[in-house]
């Protein structure tokens, strides 16, 4: 936790103003350590989040125990096999009815009164089709928590059915879905709504490129508005942040 809370405040120190969480992320910890690391200068982080993906009950009673059990399981060369089990436990809720208790969830982990974004994390586009999701993401708006609302999609499918929601303002989306809709109609639409685009997976989905050349790439991309990157290596982020400013 201490590499992880050095890493974020040199990613502010370097120039890094976009936080892309969700609350499924190390189960709640990673809206966790981002409110704790913008506690007192809110205004420094423009903060993303996503709901729609769950864990099983028996993950969510282990949650608590984390503190004790992550050392244990650290210790015993076993935390690859917890990885696996966490993603098998993982099941999707997007019922238009559940999303202000998750919003709200997501805000008192972070010690804020609104996000940024907040986005559905995943759906498929038949799972979009219910007006209901745009209509509850904009009474989330309407109320003050919510500055942007949108859909992280997965496929060029979803990026249809999210573009036909009414005041949609917020995507994320793998960089070979931007190459599909900036080669079809959805790059023209994009644009003439003004719609935030949040660039993911620009490194596995460009395995031909460095990192840094993936991460140039992606920042001159003109239907882009932020690049989003991973990674738990100082030296690394650095690297990326230097590549992002030479774009």
């Amino acid at each position: 936790m201490a590499e992880i809370r050095a890493l974020l405040a040199a990613a502010l120190d370097l120039g890094v103003t976009v936080f892309d969480t969700a609350d499924i992320y190390g189960q709640g910890d990673s809206e966790r350590e981002i409110g704790r690391l913008l506690k007192g200068r809110r205004d420094r982080g423009f903060v993303v989040t996503k709901c729609g993906q769950t864990f099983s009950t028996r993950m969510r009673l282990v949650a608590p125990m984390k503190p004790l059990l992550k050392p244990l399981i650290m210790a015993l060369g076993k935390g690859d096999a917890v990885s696996g089990a966490r993603e098998s436990a993982r099941s999707v809720d997007f019922s238009p009815a559940r999303y202000p208790a998750a919003l709200d969830a997501s805000l008192r982990r972070l010690g804020f009164d609104h996000v940024d974004g907040f986005l559905l994390h995943g759906p498929t586009a038949e799972q979009l089709a219910d007006p209901a999701h745009g209509e509850t993401l904009a009474r989330l708006k309407s109320a003050g928590k919510v500055r942007h609302f949108g859909v992280s999609c997965d496929d060029v499918a979803c990026l249809r059915a999210a573009l036909a929601m009414p005041g949609l303002s917020m995507l994320e989306l793998p960089v070979d879905v931007i190459d599909q809709a900036e080669a079809g109609d959805l790059g023209d639409v994009i644009r003439a709504r003004g719609v935030i685009v949040l660039a993911r997976e620009i490194m596995r989905l460009r395995p031909r490129l460095t990192p840094a050349e993936a991460v140039r790439q992606s920042v001159l991309d003109p239907l882009t508005t932020c690049t989003v990157v991973g990674t738990s290596k100082r030296a690394h982020l650095q690297e990326l942040a230097e590549a992002a400013r030479s774009a």
